[in-house]
């Protein structure tokens, strides 16, 4: 019996071992594009662009930083989302909803200029009163006041949506190679 605890508790250890054996360098490329994947292969299966520039960075935060509060699971959702809401704000209250898209058109305007001012303002104050800072949503902000977004209930699904997906698959891995990296000392 005693033996089998201690073939149980080798087996345990070697488990996280190999995942603490692999080297930062080689891990976080992995995990974010693995991140990127999910997100994607999610959007692919059910047809939807839940994949969006912003995502990049937050899968970056989780791979590579995953010890930073700013890569938590509380963080990348609650950021995300006060992110979309700062940009759609701005975006109704200086009616830029009529202006160009910027990224698509290249054309800059007025509106626009003052939208992201305002709607990156909102997001800063946002995450300090939600106590959730995460710089990616500042992306997610300038996708909306920019343009990249429209304001409608569709596009926020889609934000909202990758948001959580990534913050979920992000939290499991950085979960994992935070224990792993604990038993390491």
């Amino acid at each position: 019996m005693i033996r089998e605890k201690q073939r149980v508790t080798q087996g345990d250890r070697h488990s996280k071992n190999w995942i603490r054996q692999i080297p930062d360098i080689v891990w976080a490329p992995f995990v974010a594009g693995l991140l990127i994947l999910i997100v994607g292969l999610l959007g692919l299966a059910f047809g939807q662009p839940w994949l969006f520039p912003s995502l990049g960075p937050t899968a970056f935060l989780q791979a590579e930083q995953p010890k930073q509060p700013t890569a938590r699971f509380y963080n990348v959702v609650v950021g995300h989302l006060h992110g979309l809401a700062a940009g759609l704000l701005a975006v109704v209250l200086l009616g830029a909803t009529t202006a160009p898209p910027v990224l698509s058109t290249g054309e800059l305007t007025a509106v626009r200029v003052w939208a992201s001012v305002l709607a990156m303002f909102l997001n800063m104050l946002f995450g300090f009163l939600l106590k959730a800072p995460h710089p990616p949503a500042a992306a997610t902000t300038l996708l909306f006041s920019l343009g990249g977004f429209k304001p409608t209930a569709a596009d926020a699904i889609h934000v909202v949506i990758g948001a959580i997906a990534i913050a979920v698959a992000g939290e499991l891995l950085r979960q994992i190679r935070l224990k792993a990296k604990l038993s390491e000392a």
